[in-house]
């Protein structure tokens, strides 16, 4: 991937942009609050992902 963003971590193993189970190789990345005020990261979610 060439334009992938480099320094994002990424611990789901079964995304299609994850590298080696530690790396997101996407170009971009869509992310969102599941609730309209997010206090932790437990209330976020990544719309880029895609499952192998």
């Amino acid at each position: 991937m060439e334009n992938k963003i480099n320094g994002i971590r990424c611990d789901v193993s079964n995304c299609v942009y994850n590298r080696d189970a530690k790396e997101c190789v996407a170009g971009k990345i869509d992310v969102c609050s599941c609730c309209n005020a997010p206090h932790c990261s437990d209330e976020t979610a990544c719309k880029t992902f895609q499952s192998k």
